[in-house]
């Protein structure tokens, strides 16, 4: 296998994408460009110079029909998604699109294919409900890394974990079943509320938006692309990074992602 430069890399992002965008416009699907990949294309027109990944989110009961219409013709696509509602999450609590072609590690363990992060944004009532279901999230979360760690540790070569190996003990949850957990706290607030947010990342989540910010979508560049965006994104923007306009020093301008990605 051959390791994918970074802009074989963000080629093969941007036709999953492509394919994405093509099928939610088709659908009437409403769902936006998210996190770093807006800010990119806000501030740069494109990918951030030194990110790696293409995220997206969709409001839960968006998120939810997407899923639905993509399984119908599940073996008609030519990229597989993976979820808790597809019965194939691999202990992720949102949505992952793969490339079928690529192969990936995260850590030493090996996913199948190069992807684009699919995000549900659930509902909040008020800051209480967001404080007290966060804090449920966070110590779930917490497990999940230990879970992870374990994964990786039992796959690793490294003569140090080698010999610590027979006396791990396995985590008494698995990695899926706590994403299913981190996914049913997430989701529990199922009619529309004043607020909204990226519930499944407990206290690691932006914190609440109105959900009016989700409501109306436009057209927005991206490299040679157009895909789907918020139209207040100002408020989204400043929400999740604050002084947004301004890139951070050198020394910061890293990628915060720690997965590599292989031609098969």
């Amino acid at each position: 296998m051959r390791e994918l430069t970074s802009n074989e890399l963000k080629e093969v992002q941007m036709q999953i994408m492509d394919y994405i965008d093509l099928f939610c416009r088709k659908n009437g699907i409403q769902y936006t460009i998210a996190f770093g990949t807006l800010l990119g294309a806000v501030r740069h027109g494109g990918f951030i110079p030194w990110d790696d990944d293409i995220d997206i989110q969709l409001l839960r009961p968006e998120y939810e029909r997407f899923t639905r219409l993509w399984n119908e013709k599940k073996d008609e696509h030519p990229y597989e998604l993976v979820n808790i509602e597809s019965g194939n999450n691999m202990g992720y609590p949102f949505g992952k699109v793969h490339d079928l072609n690529t192969v990936t590690y995260v850590g030493n363990i090996k996913r199948t294919g190069v992807f684009i992060d699919v995000f549900p944004v659930d509902y909040v009532i008020d800051s209480d409900d967001y404080l007290l279901r966060s804090k449920k999230i966070e110590r779930l979360i917490e497990k999940r890394f230990a879970c992870f760690n374990w994964l990786n540790i039992k796959k690793s070569n490294l003569p140090f974990y080698k010999k610590i190996k027979p006396f791990l003990r396995k985590p008494h949850d698995s990695y899926e079943e706590i994403a299913v957990e981190i996914s049913s706290e997430a989701k529990r607030i199922t009619q529309r509320t004043a607020f909204a947010c990226d519930m499944i990342n407990g206290r690691y989540s932006k914190g609440m938006l109105s959900s009016n910010v989700y409501s109306d979508y436009m057209d927005i560049k991206f490299e040679d692309r157009v895909y789907r965006s918020i139209k207040d994104t100002e408020t989204y923007l400043t929400q999740t990074y604050g002084d947004w306009r301004t890139p951070p020093p050198p020394e910061k301008q890293i990628t915060h992602h720690g997965f590599k990605a292989y031609w098969k």
